[in-house]
């Protein structure tokens, strides 16, 4: 605990003393990702620093919301803005090589600070705020600017960073339903409401604003669905249904709990094609198989209960070569 501490001070202090800062996170955005990257991004910007959004993909819809009022920027806008001695906050992103700016933005970075939950996670940054056990990287988040009202009396907590930090404590934590959820997420959850978080318009906006289209497509991925030896439950999404159904690549990524939600399952897989010869596989478990392991095999990665690789095959072969890995854990 007294390391971690440390680790959030070194940050603060670092943060203190620097101008121009980059936030971002991983590919295909999703809760968590978008909530702790605004956090940081709107704290940045109350403490009076240049603070760049920057992202090269595009907020599901249901996460739209967040950023209506935020310029996001691709790497190639930050790039023409010619900005010096900049320093990068990957948040939520385990892998290096995920971080959702180009590899150039990364290089000329002065320091990267990396604050992130997942279990992969190498500690690429030069410094690092990494906690395994936390439900969400929002959740760091939110420690972080309690410890610099501790530190500095300066409570920066206001309507905006509280309703992204909460939205990424909801989705990472399957709304307190997933096993990552703990006491500290419930506090976090009261004193995000106290300051203003927009509770009502998160959960309308994430779980319940699902469009005729996904519900549609949701039909026909059910029709993929395969239960193999009653434990592991698969469903496979192809191109030509995403684009039948006009529903694009990252607005489907809920589909996944429909194949851990089976009665005996214990690993969901939901398999999405991104390209003729490349699959974004999502694993969820329930109570005993470690699907970053699995992931890791696929040079993905994630936590215990839910992790993700990226298989470079057809959605056939691909389903093939997950099954074999999981089925080992069985």
């Amino acid at each position: 605990m007294r390391n971690m501490i440390s680790n959030i001070d070194n940050i603060i202090e670092f943060i203190k003393r620097s101008n121009d800062f980059v936030v971002t996170s991983h590919i295909s955005p999703d809760g968590d990702n978008i909530g702790s990257t605004l956090g940081i991004y709107y704290s940045l910007k109350k403490l009076g620093k240049n603070v760049y959004y920057v992202l090269d993909d595009n907020a599901p819809l249901n996460l739209r919301f967040l950023v209506e009022n935020v310029t996001k920027m691709s790497s190639s806008d930050f790039k023409a803005l010619n900005i010096e001695n900049y320093n990068l906050i990957a948040l939520d992103c385990g892998d290096k090589s995920r971080v959702c700016v180009t590899k150039e933005i990364k290089e000329e970075a002065v320091k990267i600070i990396c604050i992130d939950h997942h279990a992969s996670n190498d500690s690429y940054g030069d410094l690092n705020y990494i906690d395994v056990e936390a439900s969400s990287t929002s959740e760091l988040v939110y420690n972080l600017l309690v410890r610099l009202n501790k530190l500095d009396n300066t409570n920066i907590i206001d309507e905006d960073i509280a309703t992204a930090l909460y939205t990424g404590l909801v989705t990472d934590t399957g709304n307190f339903s997933y096993s990552s959820t703990h006491p500290s997420s419930f506090e976090m959850a009261k004193e995000l409401m106290i300051l203003g978080a927009k509770r009502d318009k998160i959960i309308q906006s994430v779980f319940q604003s699902n469009s005729y289209n996904y519900y549609k497509l949701l039909g026909e991925a059910l029709n993929t669905l395969d239960i193999v030896h009653g434990k592991v439950a698969c469903i496979s999404l192809t191109i030509d249904m995403l684009q039948r159904n006009n529903m694009s690549f990252n607005d489907v990524d809920g589909i996944t709990t429909y194949t851990r939600d089976i009665e005996n399952v214990e690993v969901g897989i939901l398999l999405k094609q991104k390209k003729d010869n490349e699959v974004k596989v999502s694993l969820r478990s329930k109570n005993y198989v470690n699907v970053s392991k699995i992931a890791q095999t696929f040079n993905g990665g994630g936590h215990i209960r839910a992790a993700g690789c990226t298989i470079y095959d057809t959605v056939e072969n691909a389903k093939v070569k997950i099954l074999q890995e999981v089925l080992k854990e069985i």
